[in-house]
């Protein structure tokens, strides 16, 4: 062999034996690796960890590096199961490791590995004792890291078990995929890229995520994925911390993230993307549902959390529910409590701070760190619902927000310059709220438009003080700015409608509508301005009850004993607060309000007062209010311009009305302007007055029209009048007043005074402090009026007494008065009335009154004189007359004004009363001389039967009267009677008295047929007497005087083709004592008989029948109070009202319609309260109703009949002597023939 070929031989033998040992090393570690690494890998790790480690086989390759376990098993403690599964691992090493010192793998697999752990109930895990055996090995000192390089790691089909017994859950994570493609930290090798993924499904939700990272290089960095959608938060539940004042029950968990991490100078880790909770349910510490929401929705724009920055693009909160309760003791279902106590706890406790470096103050190391910025691009809350539940309001309170919606934009904090933007809307109870505005943590600004809400959401709130509950819809705008400095408050528009105050179904008050335009609130000045307030058809009932309590007192609710409000408690007065209580605290704003308002208007407004505080209720009724202020500023003195207007009423009559234009003043209070009043019901305020008056006043309308000017000053009030006033269809009735104690005087009624108008014309009051009053009429118009006047025994005139103080001072007066009664020679009778020895101080006048002229127009006067002896009385009536200018100045003695009346007395006789009267004197002087001529006897029979026992057939009696008083109150008085041609009837039967009466006549009367009754008043004042001997010798003188010159006459003819002693009749309309055309044709033929016969003298007997005259009479009566209507119109126009003329048929429809107008009478009302416009017929047929026809009526209709019968024939200048009037002849029952009519009989004189 060659050298060649030798040495190829030993080469081939050297690679054969390298070939054999490799091989037989493959060999070796192919048959010896498995076995050894299974039996001495489950020693190892058994002993390491404490627990049984099997393998159940072991792959190796020894030419490929391939290792591959299956089966490893972990067992638990106690053996029964695997605490650790691993169907298989699979390790592909490279010979790249041998090169690089430093393990290379290519590939990693991990199959189907499971874990299962346990959280005990005791706290502890069933892994303790392997991790404290772990703990137990002695650390390995420090030194370099491992140096590696691993490719294409995978774990798939993994499961994680976890029961977790203190909460009582058992979680599972399935599925498990975990990929990384490349992992090294060979310095070649760090700033390679490497991608892991993981994805997993944990309890039933799957989980995905992946990441781009280089986690061995300098900068870490590192960009990864993380999503899953659907995590059921349910099991996780039991892992949030005790004592949170809320409690989550359900909810779903998205996320879809990304999250950025790199390693510079600092630590950068940035997070983006989206995290949302669905169908999450909240509940209070109590299990109280407080909130539920479909979606909240965290858009994560770039959130640093390492750097203290919290970007997000927008917060979304979708169909939120909330509900805020509040318990009976007080307590929010937001603060957390203790379930069993119920007692506030804290969520966290805050750490003591100490000196040895712990949590305390921030250092200042601490300060220069970046602070915490938030940004928010975008917050949306649709969809919303809040509850609100209070339990501490009985009723408990319930108000529901609905469709809340709220928008947020541009969030940061700490806030920059440029505000963050929202606005919102939501729906309560029917009402909706919209908002918008802006704000910082220095400044915010915020509109609200509010349309309908209603008020009764407050109700349960009001209830704990109020018994009334409040209605109503309030609808506006309101705008808010705010500052540390200053809050502001401002309502371009706010309004409320449909507002009432109502208890048991009944309205105590409402308004139509309210109104608040350009209201502005300066909460730090106290300044309140308004540009506009107005209010639309207000109403309000104003009521004191008989326990004297005003209806807001009965409104307010008393508080329970224990503090609390109960629902039936009713305020009787609130209780005063103590001084300290009343005192502001420290630090509060102590200046007082300022309000303003440009323009207040009230319109159709209603006030129903009624105080049922005395004996005698008060109530009316205020309608058609109107007001109409500009610049109203309460607490200044700042004039405002008032218009006042609307109409007052009491009872069924019409109301009246009111009206006042000036301007007002509120501080010190002050007015001035025009006052228009009319037909006010004064007699409705007369139980405020009545206490100082003897007198009831069942009717009494004033009115007014002029100027007033009111102040209220320091020195005193201050006020003005200048203008027209009146009181119309007044009456007052007074038991003390009106009724006489003398036989025969008594009156069935207590009617004291009435009259349709009292005329004040140019009528000027002046109040000034420190100055009398001072009171002056230019003139004064009395029309249609009636007085009860009496003279009392000691010469007062009742109606002095009208006020009680003035009865007082009568009373004191009267002990020192005694009257005495004198006869003159010429047959008058004179009483005086003397003072006694010591008079009463002169009283000084502590007014200026006076009077100009007083025109007296159709009155009527029932008058009795206790005074004269004997006494007596009169009825006078159509008295038409004049008083002139009258007055009384203090220091000035006062002048008596003439006194001029014309009239009829017992409504036959003429009547004329002159004299000078000061009705304002004090005492009081006047010197008033009556008299009345032929007074026809025959309607007084029913007084002649009662005394005398005797009816009287004819007769007349004229008589002069005087009274008067000196200025040092000493009154006198004269009478003087003549009869002429008294003939008295049969005796009556069964009558208290019988006197020999027609002896008497013939004995006292002169051939004339005169009687000259001469009474002189001696002894008792109380007993008068006749005196015998001068009635018995002017007797028997007038009895020869007859015997010679009166020879006996016959008369020869009748009259009218009768003979004599027979009667005539005039016609008369039925209820009518006016004369028609037709009957003044027929006594104007009687006039001219009885002219050319002188011996004949005539009776006239007037006729009346109840039962066919009742609705004539009642017709006239209406025509009547037609004509005092239409003197009562002239009277207020400032005409004469004793000339007006009859009332026309054109005007009749108009005066009829005013008198039902003023008539006191159920009317017919239309829908809103006010009073129908009737037909003329039907104004009639209710006028018709309210008159009535009585005995007495027709009584006086027969008397005036002959009257204006015998009035026209002495009109045709016949005797007065030759016409008398019989006595009235009346029927009851209704006769076929009969008619109305005044019966004529003639006889001889």
């Amino acid at each position: 062999m060659n050298r060649v070929s030798l040495m190829q031989g030993r080469w081939t033998r050297r690679v054969a034996l390298v070939f054999l040992i490799v091989a037989a090393f493959y060999l070796a570690a192919w048959l010896g690796v498995p076995p050894l690494l299974k039996s001495q890998a489950s020693r190892i790790a058994s002993e390491k960890l404490g627990r049984q480690v099997t393998i159940g086989a072991v792959e190796f390759k020894p030419w490929t590096l391939e290792l591959t376990l299956r089966d490893l098993r972990i067992a638990t403690a106690d053996g029964s199961q695997a605490q650790v599964e691993v169907r298989r691992i699979y390790v592909d090493a490279e010979m790249q490791s041998l090169l690089r010192l430093a393990p290379v793998i290519d590939a990693v697999t991990v199959d189907a590995p499971a874990v299962r752990l346990t959280h005990r109930a005791d706290g502890s895990y069933d892994i303790d004792d392997v991790l404290s055996k772990l703990a137990a090995e002695p650390e390995k000192p420090a030194g370099k890291p491992a140096r590696f390089a691993v490719y294409n790691i995978a774990v798939s089909g993994g499961s994680v078990e976890f029961d977790d017994q203190t909460v009582k859950r058992k979680h599972e994570l399935r599925d498990l995929v975990f990929q990384v493609p490349f992992l090294s930290n060979l310095d070649s090798q760090r700033d390679i890229t490497t991608e892991p993924k993981l994805a997993f499904t944990l309890n039933g939700v799957a989980f995905d995520s992946t990441a781009a990272s280089t986690p061995f290089a300098e900068n870490r960095k590192t960009d990864a994925h993380l999503s899953f959608k659907g995590l059921d938060l349910v099991p996780y539940l039991g892992y949030l911390p005790g004592g949170l004042p809320i409690r989550l029950q359900s909810g779903l968990l998205d996320a879809d993230l990304r999250i950025d991490f790199e390693r510079a100078a600092t630590a950068g880790l940035g997070i983006s993307g989206t995290v949302e909770v669905r169908s999450a349910k909240v509940a209070d510490a109590r299990s109280r549902d407080l909130l539920a929401f479909d979606s909240l929705r965290l858009a994560l724009a770039d959130v640093r959390p390492l750097e203290g920055s919290f970007h997000l693009g927008e917060i979304a909160l979708t169909a939120p529910k909330l509900g805020i309760a509040r318990d009976a003791s007080g307590r929010l279902n937001l603060l957390a409590t203790d379930p069993a106590t119920g007692a506030t706890e804290k969520v966290m406790a805050v750490p003591a701070s100490g000196p040895d470096g712990g949590v305390g103050p921030s250092t200042p190391q601490a300060t220069s760190k970046a602070r915490t910025r938030v940004q928010v691009d975008r917050l949306v809350i649709d969809g919303g619902d809040i509850g609100w539940t209070d339990e501490t309001t009985r009723p408990a309170a319930a108000i529901e927000a609905r469709a809340v919606a709220l928008e947020v934009a541009a969030i940061h904090w700490p806030f920059e310059k440029q505000p963050a933007q929202f606005q919102g809307s939501t729906k309560v109870a029917g009402g909706t709220l919209k908002f918008r505005g802006e704000a910082t943590d220095r400044l915010a600004k915020a509109q609200v438009d509010v349309d309908a809400l209603p008020l009764s959401l407050a109700a349960p709130y009001l209830a704990q003080s109020l018994v009334p509950t409040l209605d109503g819809r309030l609808s506006g705008r309101i705008e808010a700015a705010w500052t540390p400095d200053e809050l502001k408050l401002k309502a371009p528009r706010l309004a409320a409608e449909g507002l009432a105050l109502t208890q048991e179904k009944t309205a105590l008050a409402s308004l139509g509508r309210f109104e608040l335009v350009d209201a502005e609130v300066d909460l730090k000045r106290h300044v309140l301005a308004i540009a506009s307030l107005t209010a639309v058809n207000p109403k309000v009932s104003i009521e004191r009850d008989s326990e004297r309590r005003w209806m807001f007192e009965r409104w307010l609710r008393t508080p329970s004993s224990g503090g609390r409000t109960g629902g039936e408690g009713v305020a009787r007065v609130a209780a005063p607060k103590p001084a300290e209580a009343a005192a502001a605290p420290a630090g509060a704003n102590a200046t007082p309000w300022k309000l303003t308002i440009a323009s207040l208007a009230v319109d159709g407004g209603a006030v129903s007062y009624a105080d049922k505080s005395n004996a005698v209720p008060v109530a009316f009724d205020i309608t058609a209010l109107k007001l109409s202020a500009r610049n109203v500023a309460p607490g200044t003195a700042t004039a405002s311009a008032v218009e006042l207007g609307g109409r007052i009423g009491a009872g069924r009559a019409d109301a009246g009305r009111f009206d006042f234009k000036g301007s007002v003043a509120l501080q010190p209070l002050a007015a001035e302007g025009r006052l228009d009043i009319a037909a006010f019901p004064a007699h409705a305020l007369k139980t405020y007055y009545a206490d100082a008056l003897n007198i009831d006043i069942r009717r009494a309308y004033a009115s007014y029209k002029g100027t007033v000017r009111f102040a209220s000053k320091p020195a005193g009030i201050e006020l003005k009048l200048a203008g027209d006033t009146s009181l119309d269809d007044f009456r007052a009735n007074s038991a003390s007043l009106t009724q006489s104690e003398a036989p025969g005087l008594e009156r069935a009624n207590n009617q004291l005074l009435s009259w349709k108008t009292l005329s004040l014309r140019g009528l000027q009051v002046a109040l000034l402090p420190g100055a009398p009053p001072t009171v002056d009429v230019r003139e004064t118009t009395l029309t249609d009026f009636f007085a009860r006047v009496i003279v009392d025994p000691t010469g007062r005139i009742n109606l002095q007494n009208l006020t009680k103080a003035a009865s007082q001072d009568a009373a004191a007066e009267s002990s020192r008065k005694e009257s005495v009664t004198r006869r003159k020679a010429d047959g008058e009778t004179t009483t005086t009335s003397d003072a006694a020895a010591t008079p009463p101080p002169e009283k000084t006048p502590f007014a200026i009154l006076r009077f100009g002229p007083m025109s007296l127009v159709n009155g009527k006067i029932d008058f009795t004189d206790l005074f004269v002896k004997p006494n007596y009385s009169a009825d006078l009536s159509e008295l038409t007359g004049k008083l002139s200018a009258f007055a009384l100045q203090p220091g000035v003695k006062p002048e008596s004004a003439d006194l001029e009346l014309h009239g009829k007395a017992q409504q036959t006789a003429a009547l004329d009363i002159v004299g000078k009267i000061n009705p304002l004197a004090r005492p009081l002087e006047l010197d008033i001389t009556a008299k009345m001529r032929d007074l026809d006897l025959a309607p007084l029979t029913p007084y002649a039967v009662r005394y005398a026992g005797h009816g009287i057939e004819r007769g007349k009696l004229s008589m002069d009267v005087n009274y008067k008083i000196s200025a040092n109150g000493r009154l006198a008085a004269t009478n003087k009677l003549v009869l002429n041609q008294l003939r008295f009837g049969e005796e009556v039967k069964g009558a208290p008295n019988s006197l020999p009466v027609r002896l008497a006549v013939a004995l006292l009367a002169d051939r004339n047929g005169v009687i000259d009754v001469d009474l002189p008043i001696s002894g008792s004042l109380n007993d008068p007497q006749f005196s015998i001997g001068s009635l018995i010798f002017k007797a028997l003188g007038n009895l020869i005087v007859k015997a010679v010159t009166s020879p006996f006459a016959l008369l020869t003819g009748g009259l009218g083709g009768g003979s004599g002693g027979e009667a005539s009749a005039i016609a008369f309309d039925a209820g009518s004592a006016t004369l028609t055309a037709a009957a003044m044709q027929s006594l104007d033929k009687v006039a001219k008989a009885l002219a050319d016969r002188p011996a004949l003298q005539m009776t006239v007997v007037g006729t009346s029948n109840l039962a066919a005259e009742r609705d004539g009479y009642k017709r006239q009566r209406l025509r009547q109070l037609a004509q005092a209507e239409k003197r009562r119109a002239a009277a207020r126009a400032g005409e004469d009202a004793a000339d007006v003329a009859p009332v026309t048929d054109a005007e009749y429809p108009a005066l009829i319609a005013a008198v039902y107008k003023r008539a006191d009478l159920a009317k017919p009302r239309n829908m809103i309260g006010l009073a129908k416009e009737l037909p003329l017929a039907d104004m009639e047929a209710l006028l018709l109703e309210q008159i009535t026809a009585t005995d007495e009526a027709m009584r006086q209709l027969a008397v005036e009949r002959g009257a204006a019968v015998r009035d026209y024939l002495l009109a045709k200048q016949l005797p007065s002597a030759r016409l008398f009037l019989g006595a009235p002849l009346v029927r009851t029952t209704a006769e076929a023939d009969w008619k109305p009519s005044a019966e004529l009989r003639l006889a001889t004189r």
